[in-house]
């Protein structure tokens, strides 16, 4: 009878210790290969730049607080870079994609990108900043929404 005692007390205890573990927030992976393509967004083919073979690129839509997590593999023959427009990089500001606080990335190299788009709801969107890669696509949207757990009537 003793055991039976032992056991019950010690499952109680593990469904008070699980049901007070808070978890951290949800991560999203994505891999994105940075290409050439030829596409015509005016009508004239004209030679862009594609994330995983799309023009524009991927939307990323997340809820605020989750991790966005972005190896980026560039194929072009020269440097690239990332910036998140309107996005707040609380605990890694120097992945912001800005020239002067990180180094692009050579061609046939890769870089992992990870930010939290923290209390941060409304439409934002990304796009290259070195040379004038900007005006040649590797560009789209971010949306962040609102994490709603409860909604009162």
């Amino acid at each position: 009878m003793g055991g039976v005692k032992i056991a019950a007390v010690l499952i109680c205890l593990a469904v008070g210790a699980v049901g007070t573990v808070k978890g951290e927030d949800p991560y999203f992976h994505h891999v994105w290969n940075v290409t050439y393509g030829t596409a015509s967004p005016l009508g004239v083919p004209q030679q862009v730049i594609l994330i995983n073979g799309q023009f524009p690129g991927p939307n990323i839509n997340s809820t605020s607080n989750n991790n966005i997590i972005i190896n980026v593999f560039n194929f072009l023959d020269e440097p690239f870079l990332f910036t998140w427009n309107g996005i707040q990089h609380r605990k890694n500001s120097w992945q912001d994609g800005e020239a002067g606080t990180m180094c692009p990335i050579p061609p046939g190299q890769n870089f992992t990108y990870h930010f939290q788009p923290k209390d941060q709801i409304g439409s934002y969107f990304y796009y290259p900043t070195t040379a004038l890669h900007r005006t040649a696509g590797g560009f789209g949207g971010l949306r962040g929404h609102q994490n709603v757990t409860k909604i009162n009537f």
